[in-house]
């Protein structure tokens, strides 16, 4: 597993190399694990009050996703 800047993580998504889930909630999470099956977590990003950010893969269509910022989506997809 890699560790990332949230930079890094921001300008994956900004490049389409990632799709941001950041603000998913438990129905975004439910489509994406129908979809993928299950998701790998690939990388992750660290700051002073700890994990802010995770780069996940997905099984099925090798898709990634990103969390960049601290939210409640590094819980649900954690």
């Amino acid at each position: 597993m890699r560790k990332y800047t949230r930079k890094e993580l921001k300008n994956m998504v900004a490049l389409g190399m990632a799709e941001d889930v950041t603000r998913a909630n438990n129905e975004d999470y439910e489509k994406i694990i129908k979809r993928e099956d299950y998701l790998s977590q690939v990388g992750y990003s660290s700051g002073v009050y700890g994990c802010d950010g995770m780069l996940l893969k997905g099984y099925k269509t090798g898709t990634y996703y990103a969390v960049t910022s601290r939210t409640s989506a590094i819980y649900i997809f954690g």
